[in-house]
């Protein structure tokens, strides 16, 4: 068995960990790199870098070569319309599985989904990742693949949730969504051991996994509260109404501005969403993967460490 794992997204949030945990369990780490100084960070980190694009084919040659398996972390998640998503999560997804096809040895394909592909009519970025999975199902039918949707993903120099997590640290809840959603966590470290398990699995069929931390039927906004800071003074209800309009208005000031938005109607629309939980049954059954890190536990990990501080990562 080859030792070479290829993953995207290896500079990223989600990917930047899951290299650190192949590394330590022996694999040899082949990322992509998007530009000479993405070269030069993921050098710095002990991974073999490849310059290349998700939207050139012929460039992904290099990466995939000789692996036992590719992770496919690498994903857009900001953005307004289909158009914006669509090269990176659907193109992206289709031109790995042609690079992977064109070697003799076939790896191993993981692609890291989310659980927004559940519910593609929601929002640009929930179709782009159903979509995306589609490209898999159709287009590699000479790989071995799974794919994993975890729900929201959480851990040190995690930006997106940086925000809420601060104010949880300072005593005020901000609920962004309705009171009687339910929705599931998993932390970043969780979602990397399962990958790690899929590539210790053998030759699994190929199948979708959903996974999360485990807690049952899914977390309420004052089940996180409370888990988070059982002092918490202050709780702040933001309504739908104003929801919609902070992303509408968000889409207005990033074509005056030119900047990509992440909190767009899109995003809004999946914060109302009432469902977003998971089941680890299948999982489980299939790898033997658990999770070991609770809500608790991982937001005590992230308060009493440096993640809640800025990060200036590329």
């Amino acid at each position: 068995m080859g030792t070479t794992v290829a993953l995207t997204g290896a500079s990223g949030f989600i990917g930047g960990v899951i290299a650190q945990h192949l590394k330590k369990a022996g694999w040899h780490v082949r990322g992509l790199a998007r530009s000479p100084r993405q070269a030069q960070k993921l050098e710095n980190l002990g991974i073999e870098p490849v310059q290349c694009q998700l939207e050139n084919p012929a460039s992904l040659l290099a990466l995939v070569k000789d692996s036992f398996a590719v992770i496919h972390c690498a994903g857009a998640i900001r953005g307004i319309s289909r158009e914006d998503f669509y090269p990176t999560n659907v193109m992206g997804v289709s031109n790995m599985i042609q690079a992977c096809l064109a070697h003799s040895s076939l790896p191993r394909f993981v692609l890291l989904s989310s659980l927004a592909a559940r519910e593609p009519s929601l929002s640009p970025y929930a179709w782009s990742k159903y979509e995306g999975e589609a490209v898999l199902t159709r287009e590699a039918w000479a790989l071995k693949w799974s794919i994993f949707r975890p729900p929201a993903v959480y851990g040190p120099q995690d930006r997106a949730l940086l925000p809420l997590f601060t104010m949880l640290r300072k005593g005020i809840g901000i609920q962004l969504g309705p009171t009687q959603a339910k929705f599931s966590l998993i932390h970043v470290d969780d979602l990397a051991t399962a990958i790690l398990h899929w590539l210790k699995s053998g030759d699994p069929p190929s199948q979708t996994f959903e996974i999360d931390d485990g807690f049952p039927g899914g977390y309420s906004w004052e089940d996180v509260f409370r888990l988070a800071n059982p002092r918490l003074h202050l709780c702040l209800r933001i309504p739908p109404s104003l929801l919609k309009i902070g992303g509408k208005s968000n889409e207005i000031f990033s074509h005056l501005f030119g900047y990509t938005p992440l909190f767009t109607s899109g995003k809004v629309a999946e914060l109302l969403h009432l469902n977003w939980v998971c089941d680890n049954t299948h999982v489980t059954q299939t790898l033997g993967w658990t999770p070991q890190i609770s809500l608790k536990e991982g937001l005590r990990r992230l308060f009493t460490s440096d993640s809640l501080m800025p990060s200036h990562r590329d």
